[in-house]
């Protein structure tokens, strides 16, 4: 698995995310929603510590200068990588989500990002996560959703 998101020692944030997303529909289902609720985190990243398997590291929770306080932050080499996990909540929530994550970029000094939502929602992203970039506040994010 490594092998297929890192490459000339570069690690491809985005693509680590789409097996994740995909690697997620394998295996859980909707029995496991109460579970899945309060582990999005962990099950994260137990998928990505083999990934770094010692050429990187993340950190949990890291503080920015203004004591907010970022869900995950991936070193790898001399990349670092932003990513915002959240639970679905409606548009308005996932809107602020954006935000968070763009304020996040710029207290890091960087263009890129990754916003990662759990939706519990029955009727949506049934089987099969969404994901898009977009740009937001002249931020390019990577905006996936998975579900159950």
């Amino acid at each position: 698995m490594p092998d297929e998101v890192i490459e000339d020692d570069k690690l491809d944030m985005a693509l680590c995310i789409e097996k994740f997303a995909r690697h997620y529909y394998e295996l859980y289902n909707e029995k496991d929603s109460k579970f899945l609720e309060s582990e999005c985190r962990i099950l994260f990243l137990t998928y990505l510590k083999p990934i770094l398997n010692g050429k990187g590291f993340y950190h949990v929770e890291a503080e920015t200068r203004n004591r907010s306080r970022m869900d995950v932050i991936v070193d790898f080499g001399t990349e670092q990588f932003i990513v915002e996990l959240k639970l679905w909540y409606g548009e308005s929530a996932h809107e602020k989500a954006l935000g968070q994550v763009c304020r996040y970029l710029d207290s890091k000094n960087k263009d890129i990002g990754y916003l990662l939502t759990f939706d519990f929602r029955k009727t949506e992203n049934v089987g099969k996560p969404r994901m898009e970039w977009i740009e937001y506040n002249g931020k390019k994010i990577l905006d996936v959703m998975v579900g159950l």
